[in-house]
């Protein structure tokens, strides 16, 4: 596969891990805002005459040995336990011509209806695939002995740290394998070799690199007061995993992936025999994690088990009123211990920031897994986290420093801090500065949309769809985060914030923009099942023409936000365990949108009033990068593209980074080639390589069929 973009040619083998170091992102100010994105107005342009069909079977041999991947299972939707076998093609499956398919004309009624069809009209009537997601069945288990971490004679005790943490004693780690050995030769389980067992120094090595690279994206584990020789082993081991990840010693990629299959099997026997340690804090964290770490691995047992994990982790954080503030203590006196003052504040604002991290996991597994969220907000009284610099402070004394002032801090309550966006008589009252107090509202309102598009596949919306504006709630939630919005190319040369702040801003821009195709009617829907049979599912390309055409400026709304997502992936990868989710279905779109942009459906996309962008002569064609701004003319670019969106123009002519013309019959395969580089520098959560075999698949599809 050769790249369009002047670029080496895209190795279209396996993504394998490299000992590279992590790549590191620009230090950014979260202070500065673009001009947030507006409700767009839209624009019904009717129907086209229909045509006759010609289809064209795609030929069974166009994918070898397809089965051996087994990544199917990544593209499900909520509910969905369907495959769709690249190798047999029913005839719901054949392709069509794109000039004279009536698949791109209007065959639906044309009343206004706000309901949405569900994700299962895209699935294929194939009763023998129903257990899909248990098909084919693995031969065997892999061996579940501990591999070697690194070479015989690495010495890391000589080394420095990122974290002042207690470092592990030796006999802290043979309490460690003795602890798991023990659960993991119960009669229920294979017998597992730990010869390979690490050292302490590397345990050590692993827990430091947790801290320094995972921390970012969860902040429930408060560094200075971890104690590593009294944590349980199974949080030991499921941070352990995580660091692995980041090490550049030798087998670090396996040995993460065994690890977490051993916890796996250790928090279930641990979980049985000891209820009361199930509830721990702990405990759950140790589960947190490791649902995180089953999701992002690429590896199919640890990603089902996290779908379950999910579901028992939110009922159990229910039933010890863990989404709730914990009673209020009587207040501290300056008279009082400082160690003891802290480590109280510590343990109370640790189990509120657990609360918030499992409801961050939560709401984005059902944003970027398209999956039914298991918490309902209705139930979540917890008051914001504390500012993060109190937070981090690594000592008693320096957090007392930090506000001499305060014995008993305030904290802003959620709902207030949630009312406070769309009330303009609390917008005063309650100032959100933080930047993960906006993380945490962000993340709540992309959990709002995702409930919207479930709520528009009710059959409630079919008996009244005129009295539940649907679309216009999600016009509403998308704006406001529209206010949130700081894109990291117009800030990135800012020097008044830290790495803190400009991951932040990083993660904040790939939910919101995120959000966007989330709200564009059922985009995300038909997606995954257009996905899952490389492009070849009928119903669901019929669904993407007709998206199509009801709304040319959605349409146009999407590329922007897609391309958006793929610049910043590009550009700021902070090796964030989600960051490969957001590139792929940002690439997935924009193929959706090359698609339409190349059909007759394009005139209508790109047509419109486009005398006012850039030029006088309409004939004249004006190129407009999707991606990043100029950085000679951020609020030139920025109006232009606004306008773009909202107006469209059949003289502009829109690219990106390695897709010189989106609207070229090529740009189709060379946006998917742009995702599949990207995805393959992402080489720490090797759920990108599964991600970036299936587009791969799609590559193959669209360069045999010229679907």
């Amino acid at each position: 596969m050769i790249d369009h973009g002047k670029k080496q040619p895209i190795d279209g083998g396996s993504t394998e891990d490299t000992d590279q170091e992590p790549q590191s992102g620009s230090v950014e100010s979260d202070t500065q805002d673009l001009t947030p994105l507006t409700s767009f107005p839209t624009e019904n342009l009717g129907s086209y005459p229909s045509g006759g069909t010609h289809n064209v079977l795609l030929a069974d041999s166009f994918i070898p040995n397809y089965e051996d991947t087994h990544f199917d299972w990544i593209l499900r939707d909520a509910g969905d336990r369907m495959d769709f076998n690249a190798l047999n093609f029913s005839p719901d499956r054949m392709l069509l011509d794109h000039a004279t398919s009536p698949l791109f004309w209007s065959t639906y009624p044309s009343y206004q209806n706000t309901a949405q069809e569900p994700a299962s009209k895209y699935k294929e009537p194939n009763a023998q695939q129903e257990a899909w997601l248990l098909d084919p069945h693995e031969p065997f288990e892999r061996s579940l002995d501990i591999p070697s971490l690194g070479g015989q004679r690495t010495d890391l005790s000589k080394t420095g740290s990122y974290s002042q943490i207690r470092h592990l004693a030796e006999e802290d780690r043979d309490r460690i394998r003795r602890s798991a050995k023990a659960c993991l030769e119960e009669p229920l389980w294979a017998t597992v070799s730990f010869s390979d067992f690490p050292s302490r120094e590397k345990l050590d090595h692993c827990i430091d690199l947790f801290f320094t690279n995972f921390r970012p994206v969860l902040s429930f584990i408060h560094k200075p007061t971890f104690d590593p020789t009294t944590a349980p082993d199974t949080l030991i081991l499921a941070i352990a995993s995580i660091g692995a990840r980041f090490t550049n010693l030798t087998g670090a990629a396996s040995f993460a992936n065994v690890i977490a299959k051993l916890n796996r099997r250790l928090l279930l026997s641990t979980g049985e025999r000891e209820p009361r340690v199930a509830r721990s804090e702990s405990f759950m964290a140790a589960q947190l994690l490791q649902g995180i770490y089953g999701y992002c691995s690429g590896d199919k047992v640890l990603f089902n088990y996290s779908e379950s994990l999910r579901w028992s982790l939110v009922q159990t954080a229910k039933q010890i009123g863990l989404f709730h503030d914990a009673p209020r203590q009587t207040s501290f006196t300056h008279s009082e211990d400082a160690e003891v003052r802290w480590m109280s504040w510590v343990a109370t604002e640790r189990r509120k920031r657990l609360g918030w991290a499992i409801y961050e996991f939560d709401a984005l597994v059902s944003v970027l897994h398209n999956q039914r969220p298991a918490f309902s907000t209705g139930d979540l009284t917890l008051s914001l986290p504390e500012d993060a610099d109190y937070w981090e402070a690594p000592s008693a004394y320096s957090w007392i420093a930090l506000r001499p002032w305060k014995t008993d801090p305030e904290s802003i309550g959620f709902r207030i801090a949630a009312r406070s966006c769309f009330d303009p008589s609390l917008m005063d009252s309650v100032r959100l500065t933080d930047t993960q107090h906006i993380h945490i509202i962000v993340v709540m309102l992309a959990r709002f949309v995702w409930s919207l598009k479930e709520l528009q596949v009710s059959p409630l919306m079919e008996v009244v769809p005129d009295y539940l504006p649907i679309a216009q709630h999600k016009m509403t939630l998308t704006d406001k985060m529209g206010d949130f919005l700081v894109s990291p190319h117009a800030v990135k040369y800012s020097t008044t914030a830290g790495d803190r702040a400009f991951v932040h801003v990083v993660q904040r821009a790939l939910i919101i923009h995120t959000s966007y195709l989330y709200a564009a009617s059922d985009l995300m829907d038909w997606l995954p099942a257009l996905l899952r049979s490389a492009g070849l599912n009928k119903a669901a390309r019929e669904r993407m023409a007709k998206w199509g055409e009801e709304d040319p400026a959605r349409v146009r709304k999407v590329i922007y936000h897609s391309s958006q997502i793929i610049a910043i992936c590009r550009d700021f990868p902070f090796n964030t365990p989600y960051e490969s989710f957001y590139v792929f279905y940002a690439g997935s779109v924009l193929w959706c949108s090359a698609t339409l942009l190349t059909s007759p459906l394009g005139d209508g996309i790109r047509g419109g009033n486009s005398e006012n962008i850039g030029s006088e002569k309409k004939t004249d064609h004006i190129i407009l990068l999707l991606d990043k701004p100029s950085p000679d003319d951020v609020a030139g670019w920025t109006s232009e593209i606004l306008q773009w969106v909202r107006e469209g123009g059949q003289n502009i002519e829109l690219g990106m980074y390695g897709v010189p013309n989106l609207s070229a019959t090529e740009s189709r395969v060379q946006v998917l080639q742009e995702t599949v580089r990207i995805l393959q520098n992402m080489r720490f959560w090797d759920i990108s390589r599964a991600f970036a075999s299936t587009l791969r698949r799609l590559i193959r599809a669209v360069e045999v069929t010229n679907i």
